[in-house]
């Protein structure tokens, strides 16, 4: 638990870091990463049991709105509800495998980036919802997918214990369970 805590306070301090001083020399036309997100619905996804993801989420969320020009408290709302719906999709759909984890990662994004393109367009600060979508909501979408696929699976690695078999283990367990050999075995076993 020390272990998992410790990673958890490392990750965020690294990624507020890298929000301040790097997120914005990288940005790419209108389309800057959003380290914050990144790393709130990392952790709800590789930790989903407690709340300290959520925690994460909300402190994140009020970081990007201070630090932006947007209306406080959107983000951090979206990055709570984004980061509780992540982490209890993962629990009930978790196979053990990367692909369900990049799945929930990348529906996650689109759906923070999308509704907070519309509370833009509703305060105001975007004139339209097509502008609001096509130009902030999709590339930062894209971008933050870029970025954070990597991170997830990297920060997934991370969370592995040492003593524990991990899901790669299990992975290659089932498939060695599973070959011609033992299927032969299974067949003529179960043969009337």
């Amino acid at each position: 638990m020390e272990r998992d805590t410790f990673i958890l306070a490392a990750g965020a301090f690294l990624a507020v870091l890298l929000q301040l001083v790097l997120a914005p020399n990288i940005a790419l036309f209108s389309a800057m990463p959003n380290f914050c997100m990144i790393y709130a619905l990392i952790a709800a996804i590789t930790r989903p049991a407690g709340n300290a993801a959520l925690l994460v989420a909300f402190a994140f969320g009020m970081l990007f709105d201070l630090l932006g020009n947007a209306p406080v408290g959107a983000m951090a709302f979206l990055l709570v509800l984004a980061a509780f719906g992540a982490s209890r999709v993962f629990t009930v759909l978790n196979n053990d495998t990367l692909f369900m984890p990049l799945a929930i990662f990348i529906v996650a994004v689109f759906l923070v980036e999308v509704f907070y393109a519309v509370f833009m367009v509703s305060t105001g600060i975007a004139a339209s919802l097509l502008e609001a979508l096509v130009l902030r909501a999709l590339p930062c979408a894209f971008y933050n997918c870029a970025v954070g696929l990597p991170l997830l699976a990297f920060v997934r690695r991370l969370f592995d214990e040492p003593g524990r078999p991990s899901s790669r283990a299990h992975d290659s367990m089932h498939v060695s369970l599973t070959s011609g050999k033992n299927l032969g075995k299974v067949r003529t076993k179960h043969r009337f």
